[in-house]
C-alpha cells in the first residue's frame, strides 16, 4: 500500500506569530513541527515566559485551522548546530515517509534563519520566506502579531544552492568524529568500519592468519587514507597529523557542521 504523500512544515520559532500562522490562510499544512524552547515557565525567566506565549499563541492558532502540531521540539534557538542538527532529523524522518517538506526560515531571529536554512537547501526541501508588511510599535501589538506584521502573509520561496555532502562511508566516519568528539588514530577508525560492516573491513588484518595479514593490512590502509580520508580532507571536512610512526584523524568545524546538517546525529 503506498502511503498518501503529507505536507510538512518545520517552523524554527522565536518571538513571532504572523510569520508562523499567517501562511497558511492560503495554503494547506497536514502537520508542523514547531522548534522553539523555554525552561520552567513558573520561574522568573522573562525569556521563557515570553517564547512560551509566543509559541502557545501560534499552536493553538494552527490547531484551530486543523492542523496536526507535533510535540514540541526542544533547540537552542542560539546554537547554530544544534537548529541544524533538529531541523535536518525532521526533514530526514519525514523524507522516508515521501512527505513533501517546507522550512519557514523566517519566524526566529538571524542565526536560527540561517541554520535553517543551510539544513533546508542541504536536503533539497522547500525553504520559504514570510514578508513582513510592518512591525508593532507598541506592547499590544506585538502580543498580537509578534515582531512582525504580515497582513497578506505573502511568502517567497528560496532558490536552493548545492551543498556538497560526503559519500555513505564518509559520513558514518564524520558523525564518528564528532559524536567522539576527539582526534582518532588510523586504527580506530578501522574498527568503526568494521563494526558498522562496511565492505572491505568486515575483518581486519590484524584478525587474520599471518599468511593473509600483511597483503590485508597494505589493502586497508590504503583504501581508508587514498580513498576515503583523502576524499575527507579535500572537501576540508577533516585534517589529518603524522606523529611519529602514527597518524591522527580529526574532524574540522567545516566537517561538524556538516554532521550535525545530515539529520544523522544523535
Amino acid at each position: 500500500m503506498t502511503n498518501i504523500e503529507e505536507t510538512v512544515h518545520i517552523i524554527p520559532l522565536g518571538h513571532e506569530i504572523d510569520r508562523a500562522i499567517k501562511p497558511f490562510e492560503k495554503i494547506k499544512a497536514d502537520r508542523v513541527y514547531l522548534l522553539t524552547n523555554w525552561n520552567d515557565i513558573n520561574s522568573d525567566d522573562e525569556m521563557s515566559k515570553k517564547q512560551h506565549y509566543y509559541y502557545e499563541k501560534v499552536r493553538k492558532s494552527l490547531v484551530a485551522k486543523g492542523i496536526d502540531v507535533q510535540p514540541m521540539v526542544k533547540v537552542d534557538l542560539f546554537d547554530l548546530l544544534d537548529v541544524m542538527k533538529n531541523v535536518s532529523k525532521i526533514i530526514v524522518k519525514e523524507k522516508k515517509q515521501n512527505n513533501r517538506i517546507f522550512v519557514n526560515m523566517s519566524a526566529a531571529g538571524r542565526l536560527t534563519s540561517v541554520a535553517a536554512t543551510l539544513a533546508g537547501m542541504a536536503h533539497d526541501t522547500n525553504v520559504y520566506y514570510v514578508h513582513s508588511d510592518d512591525y508593532p510599535s507598541k506592547e499590544i501589538l506585538r502580543q498580537k502579531h509578534g515582531l512582525s506584521i504580515c497582513r497578506e502573509g505573502k511568502t517567497e520561496k528560496l532558490s536552493n544552492f548545492q551543498i556538497v555532502m560526503p559519500d555513505p562511508i564518509g559520513l558514518r566516519i564524520l558523525l564518528f568524529l564528532c559524536n567522539e568528539n576527539k582526534r582518532k588514530k588510523m586504527k580506530e577508525i578501522l574498527d568503526f568500519l568494521k563494526s558498522e560492516n562496511v565492505m572491505g573491513f568486515e575483518e581486519l588484518f590484524d584478525e587474520v592468519e599471518k599468511s593473509r595479514m600483511r597483503t590485508l593490512q597494505s589493502n586497508q590502509l590504503m583504501k581508508l587514507d587514498k580513498t576515503i580520508l583523502s576524499k575527507l580532507e579535500k572537501q576540508g571536512f577533516v585534517n589529518r597529523k603524522k606523529e611519529g610512526t602514527r597518524v591522527y584523524v580529526s574532524i574540522t568545524e567545516s566537517g561538524r557542521y556538516t554532521a550535525h546538517i545530515s539529520g544523522q546525529l544523535d
